[in-house]
């Protein structure tokens, strides 16, 4: 970013305070007009009806009262009765156009004081309400030509022009750059232009200006400036310097909502959820903005049950959600796996009006139902959708590859191509995604040479790592290797680890042992790769090895991630993890999946241990692998919902061949289906035999 050089002092000679500036600087108010006495008769009100005081007056009152298409009707009326606009008038209906955002109407009014010859007498008055007009609208072209030609600029001027620009994308140093020229033409700023001047630094990240335009601040006495101050700290939060917003924040009086939303904003990036609660909790007033700031940080570390029951007590202190409500707690109800809790938000949304033809909370229906499992609901909202953009399409896409539906995520590809959707970088994630789980090699294979050659799409890490895990699952280990060494970017940690997990499918210690050391200099503080090399020598009964990997992970200072499922029953959801005592009914939850893991045993179970990571006797792996949380969560759904009820667990890492094994037979036991979202896909177990087709 080339820097943006601001006078360091400011000093007009002709200027001896603050207060005695403000008094010179023009108001740009409206001139107020002296009430006029006149008789009630019919021929007095005939010649009243002509006169262009009467109807500005009219006009005025409406854009007073936010009427503004009303007010634009008013001045249709008064061209029609042939009363002829002055130079109040045409500033007021400018305004309403500009507040409609009606540049057509706008450019008509344009042509009429061209026509009645304002700008050629240069009145400031219509000339800035044009200029407002057309950089609020974004059409900062004619702006900046109205602007360059005006012979007198105010400070109005100056602001509607640095506005336009603050707003504008690409654009926001422009407003910077016109500030130094209004400080070097002697016109002094106020509180309006340094609001919209921290906007645009904030959206060019421009810190070095910024410091400096707020150096001016203090010097020019706006230090107690709410307005002001409200700015910097949302300013200062998006610069990621939140102390110096918490400062701020601190000293002062009159604080805003948006000085609350922004420093709860910038704690909760900072990781510092608990300071984000504090100060939420010690808001006076919260409006929708600060409920929904709070949910989404609840959302983004995977605190679920917090967004869920914030949700809840939103509803209970009287604050109606809006549609960004809806999409953060679908998104919670998303991450947790909770279908039913996840359809009545469904069913409120549509109560509140929240969903109709509202695209991007039906993109998030589409998400939720496709990530609880519910594939044909997904669908069905899916298809319900007029407007499809490009997000609408990849989320079903990514929903039928989670849900191992390989083929139906094809055919919607090509659906998609027919309509001319251009497919993006996330498409063929979804894509790859559907191609792997599926079994599709050589269809995969295909759409990775589609990308580039036909969509111009570069292949970036995730889609490689597809393309590595697509060829090792189906044992192809020599092909996905030649696939690395062929990157045209330098393959990362998650790449490797695609093609150690198919070292672990296919029990090829030799390359396993080579890409690990691989894994080890890019990311040696993952636990999952010290635990995936650590499998393949247990299953080899290589002790020592395995004892070796445990040491290296002791020294690294890393520690496996401990497996934990998620089961929503009665709209609560319950956590288990592996071992399961954590729990407050976990010895009766022990004591039911004992009962079942003797039923199925009967069914012919038998525990597969070849990747227990202890050396210890066949029976106590056995017993290890009993309290795994997904067996503990399963146990708890049978025991509290009646019989034939779908079981909907989460699990936060690829689901074990023994758990596996051990959830076929338990749905067919009890003659339910089992539904278990694992880190990679849905298994959706029923009379024995799963979605995935023992591939995964």
């Amino acid at each position: 970013m080339v820097g943006v050089l601001i006078p360091h002092t400011i000093s007009f000679s002709s200027v001896s305070n603050l207060s005695d500036t403000r008094k010179q600087l023009p108001t740009e108010a409206l001139p107020h007009y002296r009430p006029q006495i006149t008789s009630c008769n019919s021929a007095k009100t005939a010649e009243i009806s002509k006169n262009p005081y009467v109807w500005n007056t009219r006009i005025r009152t409406r854009i007073e009262n936010s009427q503004h298409k009303e007010a634009l009707l008013q001045y249709l009326s008064m061209v029609k009765e042939s009363v002829p606009p002055d130079e109040f008038t045409f500033p007021l209906v400018i305004k309403a156009c500009s507040a409609l955002k009606k540049i057509r109407e706008g450019k008509q009014i344009h042509t009429r004081v061209l026509k009645e010859g304002f700008l050629v007498s240069q009145d400031v008055f219509v000339q800035n309400s044009l200029l407002y007009m057309y950089a609020n609208c974004g059409f900062l072209e004619v702006a900046r030509r109205l602007f360059d030609e005006m012979t007198e600029r105010t400070l109005v001027s100056w602001n509607s022009m640095i506005a336009g620009y603050s707003k504008s994308t690409g654009l926001e140093l422009e407003a910077v750059l016109l500030y130094v020229l209004m400080l070097n033409g002697g016109i002094l700023p106020d509180g309006f232009s340094f609001t919209v001047l921290f906007r645009a630094c904030a959206s060019a990240l421009a810190v070095k200006e910024a410091i400096q335009i707020h150096s001016h601040v203090i010097k020019l006495g706006f230090e107690s400036n709410p307005l002001i101050n409200n700015s910097l700290i949302d300013m200062y939060v998006k610069f990621g310097s939140v102390d110096a917003a918490i400062s701020l924040f601190s000293r002062t009086n009159e604080r805003a909502s948006v000085s609350w939303n922004a420093l709860i904003t910038g704690l909760i990036r900072k990781g510092d959820l608990d300071s984000a609660e504090a100060l939420f909790d010690k808001m006076d007033v919260r409006n929708v903005v600060s409920w929904n700031t709070m949910i989404s940080g609840y959302v983004q570390n995977g605190l679920c049950n917090d967004a869920l029951d914030l949700f809840r007590r939103m509803q209970l202190e009287g604050t109606n959600p809006n549609s960004i409500t809806i999409v953060s707690v679908l998104s919670a109800c998303s991450v947790a796996g909770s279908l039913s809790l996840g359809k009545w938000v469904h069913l409120y949304s549509e109560t509140q009006g929240l969903v109709g033809s509202n695209e991007i909370v039906k993109a998030a229906l589409v998400n939720m139902y496709s990530k609880c499992g519910d594939i044909e609901s997904a669908r069905r909202i899916f298809e319900s959708m007029v407007k499809k953009d490009v997000v609408s399409w990849d989320v079903m896409i990514e929903g039928f590859a989670l849900n191992g539906q390989g083929e139906e995520a094809l055919e919607l590809f090509h659906k998609m191509i027919r309509e001319g959707v251009k497919p993006d970088e996330i498409t063929f994630i979804g894509l790859l995604n559907a191609c792997r789980h599926a079994g599709l090699v050589e269809e995969g294979l295909n759409q990775f040479r589609k990308m580039r050659v036909e969509f111009g799409i570069e292949p970036n890490l995730e889609h490689y790592a597809c393309v590595v895990d697509l060829l090792g699952r189906a044992g192809r280990l020599s092909d996905a290797l030649k696939v690395i060494e062929g990157m045209t970017i330098a393959p990362d940690a998650v790449v490797w680890s695609a093609l150690l997990g198919a070292c672990r499918k296919h029990n090829d210690m030799l390359l396993a042992e080579s890409v690990v050391s691989r894994i080890m200099e890019l990311d040696p503080k993952c636990s999952s790769n010290y635990v995936i090399m650590s499998n393949i020598y247990a299953a080899q009964n290589q002790w020592e090895e395995v004892a070796t990997m445990r040491r290296m992970m002791k020294i690294k200072e890393t520690e496996k991630e401990p497996g934990c499922s998620l089961i929503e029953i009665g709209g609560i959801v319950n956590k288990f993890s592996a071992g399961g005592s954590s729990h407050p009914l976990c010895r009766v939850v022990f004591q039911k999946l004992e009962e079942l893991m003797n039923r199925i045993k009967m069914k012919g179970y038998v525990p597969d241990t070849d990747f227990s990571l202890r050396n210890i006797r066949q029976e106590e792996k056995e017993r290890d692998l009993y309290y795994h949380s997904e067996k503990l969560a399963v146990a708890f759904g049978i025991m509290n919902t009646p019989p034939g009820t779908q079981i909907r667990i989460v699990n936060n890492l690829r689901i074990c061949k023994d758990c596996h094994s051990a959830m076929n037979l338990i749905a067919q036991i009890e003659g339910r289906q089992i539904i278990v979202r694992d880190r990679n896909r849905f298994h959706h177990f029923k009379d024995g035999r799963c979605s995935c087709g023992n591939y995964w």
